[in-house]
């Protein structure tokens, strides 16, 4: 059990939280009235920010894993972050639609919602369908879908576009965990509670456009994880791994101002 938390700690930050509130306040004075709040009402409610404007493609942002832990023996109470860096990532985008979507209990908390939700479950079963079901009906809305993962939400934008029928189109991943099952082996570290092996989706996707950028300052995602990724696939003219210079979570704004646009491989 402690080498699942020292694991899920190293993901996420170990500041003292600043309050539920305060952080509430801080992606509402983030948002400023310009995108259009909707909860999706599934196993769990997952927060969700919008500007849609048509129903032909639309980009969409998942959420890193927030404020899962408070030290490495302690989770937090409530996992929403202090740094919505998905959000400030999803404000970037000029697309005419973007749709941020938060993790399970951040923002919004409801009875289903409890500590093993956003330790050691990320990845279970129950959650992989609920992003699963929302990206199902907006597969029914728009003609083609886009995916960036922030973080742990990399690996649940991976997991999406290994589903057949929900046009995904493109998957873009930043200082992501794009691949759990091996982050769990290059930590040498117990692994999550999960119903997927990353490594066999990794070759359901290997026809859809992917770009996983990585911080060359980054010390929570292992650099390991990407070069391993990228020599799985050196053939691969679909998938590009792209060295930038930030850490987890500083230096990604500047970054994405120039590089939000869509730019599919193959």
């Amino acid at each position: 059990m402690k080498k699942i938390i020292i694991l899920l700690f190293l993901l996420i930050t170990s500041c003292a939280a600043p309050s539920f509130d305060k952080r509430v306040d801080y992606i509402y004075e983030l948002n400023d009235n310009k995108f259009s709040e909707f909860i999706y009402q599934n196993s769990f409610k997952i927060y969700s920010l919008q500007k849609v404007n048509d129903n032909e493609k639309v980009v969409v942002y998942i959420e890193g894993d927030g404020l899962s832990w408070i030290d490495r023996f302690t989770p937090s109470s409530d996992p929403t972050p202090k740094n919505p860096l998905a959000f400030k990532l999803t404000k970037l985008d000029q697309n005419q639609n973007v749709i941020y979507l938060a993790r399970p209990c951040q923002y919004i908390m409801s009875s289903d919602c409890n500590k093993t939700v956003w330790t050691s479950l990320q990845y279970s079963e129950t959650i992989l369908e609920t992003y699963k079901s929302i990206l199902s009906e907006l597969s029914k809305n728009y003609k083609e879908i886009h995916l960036v993962g922030y973080s742990g939400g990399a690996a649940i934008a991976i997991y999406l576009a290994s589903i057949e029928d929900l046009k995904i189109k493109s998957i873009r991943t930043v200082a992501g965990n794009i691949n759990p099952d091996e982050i769990t082996q290059l930590l040498n570290l117990s692994g999550y509670k999960k119903s997927v092996n990353f490594y066999s989706i990794e070759d359901k996707i290997k026809d859809i456009s992917q770009t996983h950028y990585y911080g060359s300052k980054d010390k929570v995602i292992p650099l390991e994880l990407h070069l391993n990724f990228e020599e799985r696939n050196l053939k691969n003219k679909c998938i590009k791994i792209e060295q930038v210079s930030a850490s987890h979570n500083k230096g990604w704004d500047d970054f994405w101002i120039k590089n939000y646009q869509l730019n599919l491989n193959c």
